[in-house]
């Protein structure tokens, strides 16, 4: 049982001594770390317990800076640009931009920061590939938040025309990002998730700007190698404590992806919705979601 939204980790670790440049918000300092074959940038905040935040598709580490002041007082808050994503370098065509290998790397990035067992969250792209990273890495997570992964999919008739919809906009995004034009794919992409042809114009300039700065990520994104499938029995099997999340104003084909995944993660499972929130409710409505979060990795 399995929806692709996106095409998208492969194996071993590194460290390396972190290296330090200035951060656009608030003084904060991006930090480097060696994963696998890549230079990741990241930052930090707080002290105890580590909470991970990995962004999706589009983003870099600043996606979740809006729950660094409300995490870090209380635990010590990472969020991690992946491969290929600002400000990292390029330094190929982007031929290693695979779901399997960013997997991989979230899970060395882990044991390269040496702190033990993690908090991992994520949404959308991320929200999938933290789901991953917890079927294969158990052994890495306290808890998971998967914020919308599509990993489930509907089984209603109407659960079915909401992802033929949205699989069609994603269509024109994609098409866009194969003939390079990656500005288009881009917009096309947050258009087709806020289902609003017109939601890139309405977002803020910094969203825009933040978008834009990732916009080569798109081809590579749509045309990867996608990962094996997994099915509502490997999510029933999850080993690491689970919280669904999903935005009160999510399309409707994430509302119905989300009610397939509760239906298939484990009696144990959490389910929190974010008031006023989009598929973006992290930035919709940070204290809402760092109050969701923070209340379930506090049990774990």
């Amino acid at each position: 049982m399995r929806f692709a939204t996106f095409a998208s980790v492969l194996c071993a670790i590194a460290m390396a001594a972190c290296q330090s440049t200035p951060s656009p918000t608030e003084g904060v300092t991006v930090k480097r770390m060696k994963v696998n074959d890549s230079e990741l940038a990241y930052v930090e905040e707080g002290r105890g317990v580590t909470v991970l935040f990995v962004h999706g598709a589009g983003g870099d580490w600043r996606t979740w800076d809006g729950l660094r002041r409300h995490v870090a007082p209380r635990y010590r808050f990472v969020s991690m640009s992946r491969r290929y994503h600002f400000p990292n370098a390029w330094p190929d065509d982007g031929r290693n931009y695979t779901f399997d290998q960013q997997v991989e790397d979230v899970a060395a990035f882990i044991r390269a920061m040496n702190v033990g067992q993690v908090h991992l969250v994520g949404n959308s792209y991320s929200g999938r590939l933290v789901g991953y990273v917890a079927l294969r890495h158990p052994e890495l997570l306290r808890s998971v938040v998967m914020g919308e992964p599509s990993l489930a999919a509907p089984t209603s008739a109407e659960g079915k025309a909401a992802i033929s919809r949205l699989a069609t906009d994603f269509g024109l995004a994609s098409a866009a990002a194969k003939a390079g034009d990656d500005r288009q794919a881009t917009v096309l992409t947050v258009n087709a998730v806020l289902d609003d042809r017109d939601a890139f114009a309405k977002l803020a300039p910094a969203a825009q700007q933040r978008w834009l700065d990732n916009a080569k990520t798109m081809g590579p994104m749509y045309t990867g190698r996608p990962p094996a499938a997994v099915t509502c029995e490997q999510l029933k099997g999850l080993k690491v404590p689970a919280l669904a999340i999903r935005g009160e104003r999510t399309r409707d084909s994430y509302r119905y992806g989300h009610e397939a995944l509760l239906a298939c993660l484990p009696p144990s499972a959490e389910a929190a919705t974010i008031a006023a929130g989009t598929h973006f409710w992290g930035i919709d409505n940070p204290d809402a979601a760092s109050a969701a979060i923070l209340s379930f990795v506090a049990k774990h």
